[in-house]
């Protein structure tokens, strides 16, 4: 199934998800990382931290209903009947829908994601083959450190001073390389101010420092 990758800015949205089991309880993680407000129906029981966690928990059978005002719905019940009941649903809400046990059916599926602060790295195979998603996504994190959060910050904080080398002053793919390129991310886990700076002020072409950004080194490093 060809895809066309998004990523959906889910804060305060809400969002359905339908099956309390295992499955629906990774979901209801991610989409509550996400800052979105998650409505749990669940017919079978759920832990206790589940009442704990900021969601709006309805132990009961699943209602069409239950959808109403949503952007986004899971089913994640393992009951095929049910599961297509709440694709219908969807459907007839113009919801996009997600089916855990069947993704070729729904509207969507979900890759294996990496973050890192702001950084997120996505890894999918369109529900073909979920745990080799998993399995690149943790061969990435190897390489994508906690650091690469800051990273990122740098990054930002560059873009809206406009710092690079050009003399037009924008901001470029070549400043990031060669901050990369030399070090930037070696440099965060060695936590050397010092020679951080030196390399921001090399490439930027003038004096530039992470408290001229407004960034400081956490302690410790996310």
């Amino acid at each position: 199934m060809p895809g066309y990758p998004v990523i959906l800015d889910l804060r305060d949205r809400l969002v359905v998800v339908v099956g309390g089991g295992a499955v629906g309880r990774r979901k209801i993680t991610g989409l509550l990382a996400a800052g979105a407000r998650v409505r749990l129906v669940s017919r079978d029981p759920v832990p206790p931290a589940c009442w704990n966690q900021p969601i709006e928990l309805h132990l009961r059978p699943f209602h069409p209903a239950d959808l109403d005002g949503a952007v986004l719905a899971f089913a994640a019940t393992g009951v095929a009947e049910v599961d297509q009941a709440v694709l219908a649903a969807a459907r007839e809400r113009r919801i996009p829908a997600n089916l855990a046990a069947a993704p070729e059916d729904g509207d969507f599926t979900l890759p294996a994601v990496l973050r890192r602060g702001e950084l997120l790295i996505a890894a999918a195979t369109a529900g073909q083959a979920p745990a080799l998603a998993k399995l690149i996504r943790d061969r990435l994190a190897g390489n994508f450190g906690p650091e690469w959060a800051l990273v990122v910050e740098i990054a930002a904080r560059l873009r809206m001073k406009n710092l690079t080398t050009s003399a037009e002053n924008v901001y470029g793919y070549k400043v990031l390389a060669d901050l990369i390129d030399g070090g930037l991310a070696e440099l965060l886990i060695r936590r050397n101010d010092e020679e951080i700076d030196h390399l921001l002020t090399r490439v930027c072409g003038r004096e530039t420092t992470l408290a001229g950004l407004g960034l400081t080194l956490p302690d410790p490093m996310p």
